[in-house]
């Protein structure tokens, strides 16, 4: 059996979703005047760090002389810190716990904002390399150790050479100074990890780019929280599917592509390529030429009620599963029903077009109540049967007809005949789906 990689993660962007001098300016600046054009010169020197363009240990240092940082600011980073977990790695939390004595932190950020990070995952203070804070007799922050080699370039690489780890070695972060680590050896395979944030730099030089703990996890054989990455997992929506949907999709980590309209056949065919789950309406149709030219659909989810526009048939031949939402919008179409019912019974519609051209019809010949009628109801599913019930407390008498035994409810009678219906229903709704059958 391979022996497990021993797995070195950064801290900032990676196990976390802040950069801690950052976070730090956030705490110390307020109410600073300049705290603005302070922030952005740290993010500048950050990002300058981080994609290679500056030596780590200048960009640390230069960054520090613009705090006025103190203990208690640290303190107080430290105590929110681990609520800021990346959404992967809270997630695979087990995966950190059942594997502790494989995995490393190692970081040019700070011991006490570490810490707390580390005991959520189960990681041992001996396994986290990082940086130390000097402060004078007043809490004040006035650098760092200078003799840790990771408060300077090339800091990560020494660091874990000293080491001497036996096996694979895993690098996993955001910025070039985890990149540093594989150029200069000290790991056998490096993870851009962008999750957070994607500097191309880094992505270049790295043997696979990672947009969440679950890529590295499964590409390393690991068991994580999830057996397939979702980020690897394309979504096609069409016919404007509801953006709230769209939203929990991509913050559960999918990738999401979404289309206004519907597709017709052969602009479909080239759309979902690749696509593992397909998102559509009524207006679309999924023929089997369609899932015969998908090479990787594994589902479609119809956003509505029918699934008649879809070859049922042929996705059970590909595999593929099929599932609708048929409740989804039930309580509005029983209430469209009711609302049409009493247009027609009452001849709204005569008399608001002769109101529209200037004629008030004040007769009420022609116009009837609900109360006291018969209704009949071709179709007892979800939404006749509702109907069926507010019909009831309006007054109506319910007769329904339906292919498959259904249960009554309240006063309905079932009718044995479509005919029999018919003969008896002062009013008739019809709801049936579009299948052929």
């Amino acid at each position: 059996m391979t022996a497990r990689a021993t797995l070195i993660f950064d801290f900032d962007s990676t196990l976390v979703d802040f950069e801690t001098l950052e976070a730090l300016a956030d705490i110390a600046l307020v109410d600073a005047p300049g705290a603005a054009e302070t922030r952005a010169q740290i993010e500048a020197l950050t990002d300058q760090a981080m994609a290679g363009e500056l030596e780590f240990g200048e960009a640390l240092r230069r960054r520090l002389a613009l705090l006025p940082l103190t203990r208690a600011h640290v303190t107080a980073l430290a105590l929110t810190a681990s609520d800021h977990l990346t959404a992967s790695v809270r997630r695979n939390l087990n995966f950190f716990q059942q594997n502790k004595g494989k995995v490393i932190i190692i970081s040019g950020g700070f011991r006490e904002v570490i810490a707390p990070v580390a005991e959520e995952l189960g990681v041992s203070p001996d396994r986290i390399l990082c940086n130390d804070l000097v402060y004078d007799a007043d809490d004040r922050v006035i650098g760092v150790d200078d003799a840790n080699p990771l408060s300077h370039a090339n800091g990560k690489p020494a660091a874990i050479h000293a080491l001497n780890l036996s096996g694979r070695v895993v690098m996993i972060g955001d910025g070039w100074n985890d990149a540093e680590v594989k150029i200069a050896g000290a790991a056998d395979a490096f993870y851009a990890f962008t999750e957070v944030v994607r500097r191309a730099p880094v992505v270049q030089v790295a043997d696979a780019e990672a947009a969440s703990l679950d890529e590295v996890l499964h590409a390393e054989g690991l068991v994580g929280r999830w057996s397939f990455p979702r980020s690897r997992m394309k979504m096609l929506l069409l016919e404007n599917i509801h953006p709230a949907a769209v939203e929990r999709l991509e913050e559960a980590g999918y990738s999401v592509e979404t289309v206004k309209g519907a597709l017709d056949e052969d602009d479909l065919i080239a759309a979902i390529k690749g696509v593992h789950v397909l998102g559509i309406r009524s207006k679309t149709t999924v023929s089997r030429r369609v899932l015969e030219e998908a090479d990787r659909l594994m589902a479609v989810a119809a956003f509505c009620i029918g699934t008649n526009q879809i070859d049922l048939d042929a996705a059970s031949d590909h595999g593929v599963a099929v599932f609708n939402a048929p409740y989804s919008n039930t309580r509005s179409v029983v209430e469209l029903a009711i609302g049409l019912m009493i247009v027609l019974m009452r001849d709204v519609a005569d008399k608001s077009a002769a109101m529209h051209v200037g004629k008030w019809n004040k007769s009420a010949t022609g116009s009837k109540e609900l109360r006291g009628k018969t209704l009949g109801i071709v179709g007892y599913g979800a939404i006749g049967s509702q109907l069926s019930v507010l019909a009831e407390n309006l007054g109506m008498r319910v007769l329904f007809y339906d292919l498959s035994e259904r249960l009554a409810l309240g006063n309905a009678r079932r009718m044995r005949s479509l005919d029999a219906l018919l003969g008896e229903s002062d009013v008739v709704t019809l709801h049936v789906e579009g299948r052929k059958d």
